[in-house]
Parts: structure tokens; sequence; C-alpha cells
């Protein structure tokens, strides 16, 4: 038979053979080093017996899904360890989130077990590591499904993985059996140190219907010195949570009433929120774009033309009735393209009047699983910063050059750094999912490309990624959580302006139909505020601060009269401030403006207020400074001019 490797080297061998024989046959050092295989992408035991010529990655610590392969089995004898100590468990999952550097396991047990539970689940974990091994067997999924000895989740994982490689493989230790697809190492000796951290709660499936399962998390290593290095990672990473933060600075609530994931903006979020929007709408003036405001609804036959509800139809709210005994349907606006279709349409267009740059900060609604809901990352009511722009095909290439310089200088603003661009592009393939019109994705897709390579930009082409109607330009950033996701957009759309029959009247008075380009800018405020705190633990630029100056006064109350005559004066030039009357000690109050992340402290007190100066300290700072009241409000209002 012969055995590919990866980095393309064919063996021969003849019959049958295990991994570990396999690894001993290319080097002696190979065979000590590899703790699991993928054969043809399905993940084996060292003592797996490969029978037929196959693709064949050895996993040692050089390769990629070395931790992978760890975190799984300590994630897998964590269940075998919750098993044994709380009788009538249903274990279901083992997880692991490499970016988090954690392993998971899932299970449902009554009566549920408290965070007291965990050092005792620790302890038992590496009690099965160091008296026990682990065996595997492969058996049928016949046999499975008719056995009583597993748990509905346990058969479902089965199912599952015999319907994609055509085999179950069941893991033991000690007295727990356990099946996965994922990889799972024989030699326990590899995990050295772990520490259970956490628990919490997730859906069966990720799926709000199903059951809500517990989940203990934990992470481990090879060393102590590595494992603190990963929880000094992982703390970081969640004191940058903006969940966390917000318990804080107050942004955004959530009241499961109202409903999950429609954020309720509070004062200091509506502050940051309208700050980040007059800025993007200067922005947007400088380059020519007009704002509109259209409706929160539109009839479902508005999203049946356009083609959005037969592609993204699931993600929608679904379709209402109008008054009583009406029988017109409507749709909460998941996306805007077609209203504004309607503003272009409003009026017959000439060539001269392209580009057409239509802007709108709107409100729209999509249906998010309850389990995929995030704070204000991952929400079912959003405001986006979209822009959809009409224009000829001559004039592709500048305005696409445009949008790009526009979206860039705001992310610099924002000091947010682009992690790479993505070029999406359509699967041919695909029949279902894309408008069948080569000639058109072709034109698409060409102008795109090229505009990229005219801009010496480097991209990622992700084929079967693009929208329905047309390729784009994904910009994409890494969150402080690690999390990948899309800023900003640009979209070439040949598709839309046909169904609705949107033409201009070109220089031989002849009907043509113009290209949309859909353009989002920090895409939606609630994930773009979600990424900035994070991005900055919650302190804010002075122009973003919620509140800019906390004032302090002490002594007497003739120095709290000049403490508000401070406040109007910064008032005048519309500079947030906040008094702060309480009967505390200076230190709690300022030490409570810190916790705040308010930019400036200004302490008032007699010598301030017969000079008429203030003396301020700065965020993060122990040094105080005094000057004129005139003179730091100069300083503010530069400050905040310059956006720094």
């Amino acid at each position: 038979m012969k055995i590919k490797l990866l980095d393309g080297t064919v063996k021969d061998f003849n019959g049958s053979a295990t991994i570990l024989e396999i690894a001993e046959n290319i080097a002696i050092s190979l065979k000590k080093n590899t703790i699991a295989a993928k054969v043809n992408g399905k993940y084996v035991p060292t003592d797996y017996i490969v029978e037929k010529d196959c693709d064949l990655e050895l996993i040692t610590s050089k390769h990629e899904d070395y931790l992978k392969v760890l975190n799984y089995t300590t994630a897998f004898v964590a269940g075998a360890a919750i098993e044994s100590i709380f009788k009538d468990t249903k274990l279901a999952k083992i997880l692991y989130k490499k970016d988090e550097c954690e392993f998971g396991v899932t299970f449902e047990i009554e009566p549920r077990i408290g965070l007291d539970q965990l050092t005792v689940i620790q302890s038992k974990i590496m009690e099965l590591l160091k008296n026990n091994s682990i065996t595997w067997t492969k058996v049928s999924w016949e046999e499975i499904e008719k056995s009583e000895e597993y748990s509905e989740y346990q058969k479902y994982i089965a199912k599952d993985m015999h319907e994609t490689y055509g085999e179950v493989f069941i893991y033991k230790i000690a007295n727990t059996k356990f099946i996965t697809p994922h990889p799972i190492t024989l030699n326990t000796k590899l995990i050295k140190v772990l520490e259970i951290q956490q628990l919490s709660g997730e859906y069966w499936l990720n799926d709000a219907k199903n059951i809500m399962l517990q989940k203990v998390h934990g992470i481990m290593s090879d060393s102590q010195a590595s494992l603190d290095e990963i929880k000094a990672s992982l703390e970081d990473r969640r004191s940058r949570d903006h969940r966390i933060i917000n318990k804080t600075l107050n942004v955004f609530g959530i009241d499961n009433l109202v409903g999950p994931g429609l954020p309720l903006w509070m004062p200091n979020g509506t502050i940051i929120k309208e700050e980040i929007k007059k800025y993007l709408k200067e922005k947007e003036w400088e380059y020519d774009y007009i704002h509109v405001t259209t409706p929160v609804i539109g009839t479902i036959d508005l999203y049946k033309k356009s083609g959005h509800w037969d592609h993204y139809g699931e993600d929608m709210f679904q379709p209402f009735n109008g008054g009583a005994g009406n029988e017109e349907q409507f749709i909460l606006r998941p996306m805007n393209c077609p209203h504004h279709v309607a503003v272009y349409k409003q009026e017959q267009r000439s060539y001269r009047d392209l580009p057409l740059r239509i802007a709108e900060h709107a409100l729209q609604h999509r249906y998010e699983s309850s389990g995929s809901l995030t704070g204000l990352e991952r929400v079912r009511a959003m405001e986006l910063t979209d822009s959809h722009i009409f224009v000829r095909p001559d004039q592709v290439e500048q305005e696409f050059k445009a949008i790009y310089k526009l979206v860039t200088e705001v992310l610099d603003t924002f000091k947010i750094e682009i992690d790479y661009l993505s070029l999406s592009l359509r699967d041919p393939e695909d029949k279902i999912k894309y408008y069948q019109d080569d000639k058109m994705w072709n034109e698409a897709e060409i102008a795109l490309e090229n505009v990229l390579k005219d801009l010496n930009l480097d991209y990622k082409k992700c084929i079967g990624e693009a929208a329905f109607y047309g390729p784009k330009l994904d910009i994409q950033i890494k969150t402080a959580q690690n999390h990948e996701i899309t800023v900003s957009t640009i979209q070439l759309d040949f598709l839309l302006p046909k169904k609705f029959d949107v033409t201009y009247i070109d220089q031989n008075q002849e009907y043509k139909a113009p290209i949309m380009i859909h353009r989002g800018l920090i895409g939606t405020y609630e994930r773009f505020v979600a990424t900035l705190l994070e991005q900055t633990k919650g302190i804010l630029p002075l122009w973003l601060a919620p509140t800019q100056v906390e004032i302090i006064p002490i002594g007497d109350q003739t120095n709290e009269s000049y403490a508000n005559e401070v406040r109007n004066e910064l008032k005048k030039h519309f500079i947030r401030t906040h008094i702060d009357n309480r009967d505390e000690r200076l230190s709690y109050k300022i030490r409570d403006a810190q916790i705040k992340k308010i930019p400036y402290q200004l302490v008032i007190g007699e010598t301030e207020k017969s000079n008429k100066t203030v003396t301020f300290r700065m965020y993060g700072s122990e040094e105080q400074t005094t000057i004129l009241l005139n003179q730091f409000v100069n300083i503010l209002i530069n400050k905040i001019k310059s956006k720094n």
C-alpha cells in the first residue's frame, strides 16, 4: 500500500501497519514523538491499523494539532472524572478552543454541580491520568444504536461519526467509555499540569430549543511555567471582555423581557455611539455621500424580489401581518439594499448624476440563535453604517479606491489595525447559492481583483464566501478576544439593479443599468463599540469618553459654587462633566473616577476658587497640574478636535 505523507513523500508498505510502525519505518525518533495521526483527514490513535492507500499526517510536537490533541485528551479525562464522582452523569461533548487555549466538557446532571466541586474534579483528573491508561476500540453504528449503555448525546455523535467517516471510535479510561471523532492520545504522561477554571452552561448543539448542559472549562500544559503564561494571557483577555468592562462603564443593558439580543443603549453608550456617528457623518459628507432615512420594515415581496428571502430567510424575523384582518405581510428590515434601490428609483437618473452615494445609519434586525448571542458583539437588533453607491462601469475602479481610502482613514482614527483583506468570490459549482450568470460574475470578479492589484494590496482569496449577488472585499480584524470579525466591507453588485430594473440614461440617451456597490464603513455600531471597548480596555480617548471631566470640590460650600462655575464654562463648549458632591474622602473620589476611566479629574479648592484656576490630573497619572481655567478649556477643545 502507498502512504502519502504531509510533505508529499510517498512510502510503500507490504500489507497493513499501525501508525507507530509507519512512523518507526521513517525514523525511530519519529515513533517516539508521534502522539496521534490523521488518516485521510480523520483523527486516529497511534495503534490504529492502516490497511490501504491513504494520506497520512503524523502528529508530533511540531504539528499544528499538537495542543489540540492534548486538550481534547484532557477534556475526555475530565469527563471521566465527572462521571466517576457524580453518578447518573450523561456526558455529551468534549471541546477545545484554540484561541483561548481552553478545553471543555459538557454533560447533563441533576442536581447540577456547584463551583465548590471544581477542585475535586481537578484532583480526580490528575488521579486518573496517573493511575490509568487510555484504550480504544472501533465499533459499528448499529451496535451503538441498539445498546442502552450510551446516552442520546453519545448516540448522536456516533451516528454523525459513522456518516462522516464510516467508523465509530470508543475511548476508555477507568470505567468511562466515550465516543468522539476528536483526537485523543494514548500517552497520558504528556499532560503534566492543568487547572479547572470555570463552570458554565451551553445549549446542546448551541440551540436554545435544546437542554442547557453544564460545562466545565480548564487549561492544561506540559509545564507549570507554560500554564502560568496561558493563565496570564487568559486573565488579560477576560479583563478585556466588553461585557466585563460594561459593568464599570454602563454602556449597554439587556432585559430578557424586552428580548434577548436586543441591547438597550444606556446614557454612556448612547454618548459613545452618537460621537462616533457624528464623526462618521462628517467623513461621509467629506466624501460626498447623501444621507437618507428609510423604514425599519418592508413587505415580504420586497425581499422576495431582491432574493434576500430565498437566501437568508432563515436568519430573518418571520413575516407579520398588518392590521387585524389585513393580509399584507411585512418583515423587520434585515438589510437596507432594497430600500436604497427604492430611493434611487424615486426619479430618473442621468449618467451625470453618477456616482450617487446613498448612506444611512440604519437599524436592522436579524434572528440570531439564542446560544450565539454575545453582549454587543452578536445581537438581533443592530445599527449598520451602511451605504449603496450607484456607478457607471467606467467609475468602478475610481470609486472603489475612494471607498477604501475612506475606510482606512476611519480605522486609523480609532487606531484599529487591519489583520488581513479577504477577497470573497463565488464557487462556480454551487448552483443554489449564487445567481447563475457567468458573464456577470466574471466581469465583477475581474473588476474587483484588478482594483486590488492596482492598489498593491495583499489579500486572501476565499472561494464560496461571496454574497449571492456579487464578490466582495472584507476587511478583517482580530478582537482582543482573538475573534476574527469583518469590520468593513465593499461589495460589487451587478444583479440587484437588474432585478429592480434600475437604470440611468447614458450619453446616447439610452437606458443602462448602473453597478451597485455595497459599503459597510465600520460594520454595526454594536459590534464596533464592543471591539473598541476591548481593544482600549474601556480607556476611551477624550472625544469619546462619556464623562470627559470629573469635578471634585473640596472644602466648604463656596468651593462647590466655583465647581458649578467651572462646569458651566465647560458646558458652553459641549464638554461633558460631572460634579462629585458625595461626602467621601478625596482619595476615594479620585480612585472612583479612575475606575470609571474618566480622562480628567479636577480638584477644586480654596486656592483654585481664588485664582480662577483648576488643578487636574489625567487618567492613569499621579501628576497634578494647576493652570488657568481658560487654558484648561483650550487644551480640551484642541484635544477633542484632533481626536487624540
